[in-house]
């Protein structure tokens, strides 16, 4: 599989990840395999891409799998904006009081 790493973002993200060219093969490999799962119009053949990765057609998907799953994870967990104005009230009433573990008790059953 030839790329082509000469973008700015790409060399950013081998240099910070330090990504290896079989990890970068995978990365390829599973995107275009999702691509064409969800997007009808794209076309991929993951024979080829399997052949010529020298790996099996259900290794590649298994690569693509795991590559949604953490995508869908790591979307349901991004928390954007703020929160609902409920909520931040809430936040505002906690913040003065100080963590459940250090508040003290004031009734103690144990020393009755």
């Amino acid at each position: 599989m030839r790329l082509d790493l000469a973008g700015k973002r790409a060399r950013k993200l081998i240099s910070d990840h330090q990504l290896t060219e079989d990890e970068i093969q995978q990365i390829v490999a599973s995107a275009r395999i999702n691509l064409a799962t969800f997007d009808s119009e794209y076309k991929t053949n993951v024979t080829q891409l399997a052949q010529e990765l020298s790996k099996s057609r259900p290794t590649v998907y298994g690569w693509a799998d795991r590559a949604i799953i953490a995508t869908i994870d790591s979307l349901r967990n991004i928390r954007t904006g703020r929160p609902p104005k409920e909520m931040r009230a809430r936040g505002k009433r906690l913040r003065g009081r100080p963590p459940v573990r250090l508040r003290r008790r004031t009734t103690d059953s144990s020393f009755s």
